[in-house]
């Protein structure tokens, strides 16, 4: 008997249909898997978390969710899962790639794969510890549509778009640091003679202060698009997404082009990085410069855009080495489900 277990948001929700807050059809997911013999049990996440179910040695597919709250609720879960012997699918590491494209860039070294070279950081301070080759594009670890990622041509510019998106500090806050580097002139710590009230304002300062961690991603010149391909499954769908002009950044500019000439280079990267990823689901973004070398930008295993799916005009798949197109209308729960059986089933 093929089980699987459902996790799922609020109401039901199982993310992502037209935007990241719709849900697919779960409904109808349930139904697509049922139809492929599978025993579906849906639950929400607090039900497992709170043991009103208990979930051991068994497949368990989940949703995502941007929310702050349940982002962090989920993790938890995914970790109780685990230590009770679950398979999870997307797997934990993939899950954790998710709004996080530091630990993205961390991962694809563990699976030995090089794209672009890209550092991490946790702190601007840290940046004086290497020799940076400029110009860089600049990641925030969060934000899709290109939302926190811009070209920087010094460690200036990171600085400055370090600004952009760090909390701003209150005026509540400045007052507290004013206060204690100015008004505890006299303050003693009994048992730590060496307290030294200017250098503990200093350290509690930046202690308090909020910094943003980021990505530095090696940058490719002369893009005017890139591509989008959906896995799931055996089935591969592609679009190319054109940038403005003046501007490096195809995500988020709208602008789709779903009839491509010769597009087997591509399925055949896509492949190659959907079979090391080992997910159901892969979301993958090329990048190609004026040689055709193809490079892994950004990739989700769950919870990401569906335009190449629902606006493109079908799918392809690799039969006998080949690339063949088949034209389709959109069924997208139905392809999620079969995607999932093909991978339940190599």
């Amino acid at each position: 008997m093929k089980k699987i277990y459902l996790l799922t948001g609020y109401d039901g929700f199982y993310g992502q249909s037209r935007k990241p807050w719709v849900s697919i059809d779960t409904a109808l997911f349930v139904k697509e898997l049922q139809r492929l013999a599978y025993t579906v049990e849906q639950h929400e996440f607090h039900e497992v978390v709170n043991g009103k179910v208990e979930i051991k040695d068994s497949v368990v597919l989940y949703s995502f969710s941007h929310r702050e709250n349940l982002h962090h609720y989920i993790r938890d879960s995914l970790r109780y899962l685990m230590a009770c012997g679950n398979t999870l699918l997307p797997s934990f590491e993939l899950f954790c790639c998710h709004e996080n494209k530091g630990w993205q860039e961390l991962w694809k070294r563990t699976l030995g794969i090089h794209s672009l070279d890209a550092q991490y950081f946790s702190h601007k301070r840290e940046l004086d510890d290497y020799d940076l080759s400029f110009p860089l594009v600049f990641k925030t670890l969060t934000g899709s549509n290109s939302t926190g990622v811009a070209l920087v041509h010094s460690k200036a510019d990171i600085h400055r778009e370090i600004m952009k998106h760090r909390p701003p500090i209150g005026w509540g806050q400045r007052l507290d640091f004013w206060r204690r580097k100015h008004l505890r002139m006299k303050k003693e710590f009994p048992g730590y003679p060496n307290y030294d009230i200017k250098a503990d304002a200093l350290w509690y300062q930046d202690y308090m202060t909020r910094a943003i961690p980021f990505v530095l991603q090696e940058f490719i010149p002369g893009l005017s698009y890139d591509y989008r391909v959906i896995v799931l499954g055996d089935r591969y769908f592609i679009s190319k997404r054109h940038t403005k002009a003046g501007d490096f950044r195809a995500s988020g500019a709208k602008l789709f082009d779903f009839k491509l000439q010769a597009p087997e280079p591509i399925l055949d990267k896509a492949k190659a990085l959907y079979e090391s990823f080992k997910a159901p689901f892969l979301s993958i973004d090329l990048g190609e410069d004026a040689s055709g070398k193809l490079y892994l930008f950004e990739y989700q295993a769950s919870h990401f855009g569906i335009n190449a799916i629902v606006r493109g005009c079908g799918y392809y798949r690799q039969v006998h080495g080949e690339w063949q197109f088949t034209q389709s209308q959109p069924a997208f729960e139905r392809y999620l489900a079969e995607g999932l059986d093909h991978c339940l089933s190599i």
